[in-house]
């Protein structure tokens, strides 16, 4: 994403401004020329010092990506209900995602082409101030793990929502990469949990032992979303469905083992959010604050109707206690604020479970099921028949996974319709009839971009 389109033309005017009143006062008293202290320049990043601020600035720039993202990909599965009064987010709706002129997918991804880009500058240069041997006194080393973490999510959410990414930056155009090629960026996100995980098994303190969990676990995340991700790449043709395709990853499977062993029996990765409703699409002001969308009937009735919808337990036959949980959480977090879950020791069991189904092990497949079901008090233990094991793992990662942007890629490999809100479009392809449709590129990266509309430009 070239932010230069954006924060360039307030930079203009900036300085601009900042010109003509320079002009204006250069007669005047030299008590009206002052400096303003809130202004930093950017080499003031090459100081070493600024290490803990950079990576704090990556985390930042994650979180308003994650804040920017979730509701268009929400309302374009099962997991949020447009009831409010824009045509584009009834477009999203309605499963008509590949529109790159939706204004609400078009408003996310700047948010995901900063984070992108900020996050890569920023390890490159803690990674200069962690190697130069001009720098004697080098910054905590942890600043170069967590901008490796934050950024290794940034790459991996990409990926699961957007059809396709180029890699431009504040001056540089870059053709896209296409999507055949957008598992790279799981790729890349591996690699930077890798490099994040050296860093904080050779540390000691809580400070590196904290990381290991989180970082572990989300490899596993990674890994396993990357299978996925192949699972439902190419987009098929409207009305085909696709073959199953269950995950047994080696790689994801010893990651969520490992990582399960580091933490505790209901361990997660969260982040807390407090980007306000003006920073973005923040997914708590949109549902619980201006009401244009709501928490699902697939998942949990209204305060309002509370016996219309809900998510139904298959073992129970009752509303099913974990979704009734995240969805009274999710309430009560108010209108600017609150917590996403980045993976967790549930979602890792899952897994794991996944693997086992794969490989015709119910046994295994009914105690990672369990293990998950038993960490919500009252939800009753599955027997490992009824129901079949496919849909009662279906049911758990639709429970557990919620607002987690895991759920159109289900969807796609599961072959599951957001009935009856998925419709077909005469104007755009939808997830109605285009099994493995994910988000375009917006508009607001064509106009930045010139190579995203023609590649074979010069300069692309």
């Amino acid at each position: 994403m070239r932010i230069h389109m954006s924060s360039g033309r307030k930079a203009s005017r900036a300085v601009g401004m900042f010109v003509g009143a320079s002009l204006a006062l250069a007669a005047c008293s030299s008590l009206l020329d002052v400096k303003n202290p809130n202004n930093v320049p950017e080499d003031a990043l090459n100081n070493p010092a600024a290490a803990a601020a950079i990576a704090s600035g990556v985390l930042g720039a994650t979180a308003r990506m994650l804040s920017g993202t979730t509701t268009p990909y929400a309302v374009a599965t099962d997991e949020l209900d447009w009831i409010g009064s824009r045509d584009a987010w009834l477009e999203l709706e309605t499963g008509a995602i590949a529109n790159h002129f939706n204004e609400f997918s078009d408003q996310a991804f700047p948010f995901a082409g900063e984070a992108r880009y900020l996050g890569d500058e920023g390890i490159k240069r803690l990674l200069f101030f962690d190697t130069s041997v001009t720098i004697l006194t080098k910054p905590a080393r942890n600043n170069l793990a967590n901008a490796y973490l934050y950024t290794a999510i940034v790459y991996a959410s990409i990926a699961d929502m957007y059809d396709d990414y180029a890699f431009s930056s504040k001056q540089t155009a870059a053709a896209p990469i296409g999507r055949a090629n957008m598992g790279q960026l799981y790729d890349t996100a591996i690699v930077y949990l890798d490099r994040a995980l050296v860093i904080a098994n050779a540390g000691t303190g809580a400070t590196f032992t904290s990381l290991r969990y989180p970082i572990t676990a989300y490899r596993a995340r990674v890994k396993h979303a990357k299978a996925v991700w192949a699972s439902i790449t190419p987009k098929l043709a409207a009305g085909v469905s696709r073959p199953l395709t269950l995950i047994n990853d080696a790689g994801a499977n010893a990651d969520a083992n490992a990582a399960i062993a580091l933490g505790t029996a209901d361990q997660s990765y969260t982040f807390g959010n407090s980007v306000g409703s003006a920073a973005g699409i923040n997914v708590w002001f949109e549902v619980n604050g201006r009401n244009e969308h709501r928490i699902s009937l697939s998942y949990c009735p209204t305060v309002a109707a509370p016996t219309v919808g809900g998510l139904i337990d298959p073992v129970t036959g009752a509303l099913d206690i974990r979704a009734s949980a995240l969805c009274t959480q999710f309430r009560a977090f108010g209108t600017q604020a609150g917590t996403f879950t980045l993976t967790s020791t549930r979602e890792l069991r899952l897994i794991l479970a996944e693997a086992a189904l794969a490989t015709a092990n119910n046994a295994e497949v009914q105690n990672q099921i369990n293990l998950v079901r038993a960490l919500d008090a009252g939800r009753t233990a599955w027997d490992g028949a009824t129901p079949a094991p496919l849909t009662m793992l279906q049911h758990e990662r639709q429970a557990q996974l919620w607002l987690m942007r895991r759920r159109l890629a289900d969807m796609h490999r599961f072959n599951l319709k957001d009935t009856p809100k998925w419709v077909a479009n005469p104007n755009f392809e939808s997830t109605f009839n285009i099994n493995g449709l994910l988000f375009p590129i917006p508009q607001v990266e064509r106009l930045g971009n010139p190579c995203v509309n023609d590649p074979a430009a010069p300069g692309c």
